[in-house]
């Protein structure tokens, strides 16, 4: 027995918000997961059709279509544009206080920064430079690394291989 509030989703799934979607109850029963519709849908979908939410669009054979009423197609716009300032403004405050996503190119051009004259820099240290836990560092640049950077028995954290710790890359030539 199928909820209301499952039956408005599964219009919403599969109408995806359009207005001009056409849908009829067996769709929404198929949505569900139900091979037809029952008297429950029915009984939702004439309750809907009152309150507005749906219409009634036309009779095609043995087939009744629907449509979403145009203001539920406005709120639901309205719903993606407030979530779409809502992303924006966590994404905001992350980069405020995380500092900006890290990219590759900031692996390298702090890579340059600290190398030495052999060009080695530890992986400990190129990941505090970057100001980056070790599980975010590892999960972001660690296949980044494997490929563009030697690794070098040593150092801190950075790479076991055969039981030996790869502390310390330098760039592939």
């Amino acid at each position: 027995m199928p909820s209301k509030d499952e039956i408005v989703k599964a219009i919403l799934r599969v109408t995806g918000g359009d207005e001009n979607k056409e849908f009829t109850k067996t769709a929404i029963a198929h949505e569900l997961g139900m091979t037809k519709s029952t008297t429950t849908i029915d009984k939702i979908i004439k309750e809907l059709e009152s309150e507005g939410f749906i219409k009634f669009k036309e009779k095609r054979g043995q087939g009744i279509y629907y449509v979403l009423a145009k203001k539920q197609v406005e709120e639901k716009k309205a719903e993606e544009h407030d979530m779409k300032n809502l992303k924006d403004a966590l994404r905001e405050v992350l980069e405020e206080y995380f500092g900006k996503p890290k990219s590759f190119a900031d692996l390298d051009r702090t890579y340059d920064f600290m190398k030495d004259s052999l060009g080695y820099v530890r992986i400990d240290n190129l990941r505090k430079q970057l100001g980056m836990s070790i599980e975010q560092f590892m999960a972001k640049f660690g296949d980044y690394i494997l490929q563009h950077y030697e690794l070098i028995p040593g150092g801190e954290e950075g790479f076991i291989k055969g039981g030996v710790m790869y502390g310390i890359i330098r760039r592939k030539r």
